[in-house]
């Protein structure tokens, strides 16, 4: 055969097949591996992506379809955190305020200054407390979780101040995108931890948990539903000696100040640390049993009024305190309220706390399938 012919029939014949074939087989064989790791990259990508969409923000919690801006930190509700465990570490070193944080702060204090001139209600500037970082370590005996807390004093205007987290400095950047952002909640900068605070729920003897609606005039969420009683750490009234505070005072102080509850009426449960992560507040969250008291005798107490009830709370109801009914109320029994973010993460744990984690995530999961059908 003339190597015209040879080529004629290579290219035309059953001998083009057969070398086509060949070759085929010789690209799959050198390429199959480069192939497949690059699909399986596109894959994993695709999936990670799609995480993103499902969950814009990677520090919110979620309970039975209720989402809120919040991190747990510490505790899972299972176990109570040992009073005698949370150790609060006070350094009296100065924080110092970026120079444009400073200048908020100073618009602050004219606002409040003016309001107070003018008759209006206004926020004084009480000395309180920072969070510099959380320690938790475990007992060398009993494996317990144990708690260090350190903390830096400041004041209540320079809390203010570092709330504006989406306020633009001169430069466009903000706050959050300066000095959380890059670091996250946790290793935020201590200027801009400047609130420790308790939310505490109660239980009453009949097994129902008391909610509470914010007042007009608080600092914070104004009219919003959420726990029983919630204080922040103050130094003057919480460390009047200049001792280091201690977190269990200061909620058994918010309970009675706003509950009128004294220390002997209920146990108290430490169930955790966390923080709003839209605002960046640090907060302790608490669950109370009372010993003798029903939902309406509570109910009769706090119609008598408290020391601060008047001006914390404005109005209250009670729910029974079970999955179900927690789950009922914050997706559909009341649908026009505004809830704080720390209310569902209170629930969560408090619940975790009284039926065990098992049986509250998988009530959860169902009570979050049946409203997306």
């Amino acid at each position: 055969m003339t190597l015209k012919g040879a080529l004629t029939w290579i290219s035309t014949g059953g001998g083009g097949l057969l070398i086509g074939a060949a070759l085929g087989l010789l690209m799959t064989v050198a390429f199959e591996d480069p192939l497949k790791k690059l699909l399986q990259g596109v894959r994993r990508r695709s999936r990670v992506l799609r995480s993103r969409r499902r969950t814009p923000n990677a520090s919110g919690f979620e309970f039975g379809g209720a989402t809120s801006p919040f991190m747990i930190v510490a505790g899972d509700g299972t176990e109570a955190i040992k009073e005698e465990l949370v150790h609060l570490v006070v350094s009296d070193e100065p924080i110092e305020l970026p120079a444009e944080l400073a200048a908020w702060r100073s618009e602050i204090a004219a606002e409040e200054q003016a309001r107070k001139t003018s008759g209006s209600p206004h926020h004084w500037n009480g000395d309180c407390f920072a969070v510099e970082k959380l320690v938790e370590e475990r007992t060398a005996r009993d494996e317990e979780v144990e708690i260090f807390l350190h903390l830096r004093r400041t004041d209540y205007y320079s809390f203010l101040a570092s709330q504006h987290l989406d306020r633009r400095f001169r430069d466009g950047t903000t706050p959050r995108s300066r000095y959380i952002d890059p670091v996250g909640h946790r290793r935020a900068p201590v200027f801009m931890s400047l609130s420790l605070g308790t939310s505490v729920l109660v239980i009453t003897t009949d097994n129902h948990v008391l909610i509470c609606q914010r007042g007009p005039d608080v600092g914070s969420r104004p009219l919003h539903w959420g726990v029983s009683a919630d204080e922040g750490l103050s130094a003057r009234l919480d460390s009047p000696s200049g001792l280091p505070p201690r977190i269990h005072a200061a909620a058994r102080r918010g309970l009675c100040e706003e509950l009128s509850l004294e220390d002997h009426e209920y146990r108290l449960a430490l169930l955790g640390f966390t923080i709003d992560t839209e605002r960046h507040q640090w907060d302790s969250v608490f669950v109370a049993y009372a010993h003798d008291l029903s939902s309406e005798q509570l109910d009769r107490r706090l119609q008598r009024s408290g020391k601060d009830r008047g001006l914390e709370i404005e109005s209250w109801e009670f729910a029974p305190f079970t999955v179900r009914s927690v789950l009922q109320r914050l997706h559909g029994g009341w649908p026009t309220r505004a809830w704080t973010p720390v209310a569902p993460v209170a629930l969560y744990l408090a619940l975790v706390h009284e039926y065990g984690r098992w049986r509250v995530e998988r009530l959860a999961r169902n009570h979050s399938k049946r409203l997306r059908r």
